[in-house]
């Protein structure tokens, strides 16, 4: 669980990777707001979609790094 709030080094980190934990953020954030106010089953299940693919993208990304 630490991949996902490890702290973001600008020397080190790429445009990529600041990019691929910036959009989980949003999407978590999203993904919140509809459960909280909109309840869209549509949104819901997008947002579960792209919140599974970015953390395979990110894991994937971080997989050598320790």
């Amino acid at each position: 669980m630490g991949l996902f709030f490890r702290k973001i080094d600008p020397k080190t980190d790429s445009k990529y990777r600041k990019w691929l934990n910036f959009s989980l953020v949003i999407a978590i954030l999203m993904n919140l707001i509809n459960s909280l106010f909109l309840n869209w089953r549509w949104l819901y299940i997008t947002m579960t979609a792209v919140i599974g693919i970015l953390a395979i993208l990110i894991f994937k990304e971080y997989k050598d790094e320790k």
